[in-house]
């Protein structure tokens, strides 16, 4: 799932720079191009309670991925850009984040900086 979690961070991270920086106006393209490892990522959380954090936290949890998939399909269906960057800058990568340690990317890479 980590892996799965990397590709869809990267495929955010090339949708999110392309229009911010470089003014890319049209990133349906590209988000089209993630639904299935959104479909199979946020499917992996709907499969029941597979981490041991009870009914009430689970029942939080898979409401929010639900809404995640319902705005990203909603964002396709309308076209509107900026429902489609906020739903997988701040939606969907709240969930990435499960998988992917920032925090120890981060310590990672200062080590390595420090090893130059």
């Amino acid at each position: 799932m980590e892996t799965l979690a990397r590709e869809l961070e990267r495929g955010i991270d090339i949708i999110c720079v392309g229009y911010y920086y470089y003014k890319e106006k049209n990133i349906f393209p590209k988000a089209q191009v993630l639904a299935d490892r959104i479909q199979r990522f946020c499917g992996s959380f709907l499969q029941g309670d597979i981490y041991g954090m009870g009914e009430e936290e689970y029942e939080v949890l898979r409401k929010y991925v639900i809404q995640v998939l319902k705005d990203y399909l909603e964002a396709l269906e309308k076209k509107d850009t900026v429902y489609m960057l906020d739903t997988l800058d701040y939606g969907l990568r709240e969930l990435l984040n499960i998988y992917i340690d920032k925090e120890k990317e981060d310590n990672i890479d200062a080590e390595e900086a420090g090893n130059e």
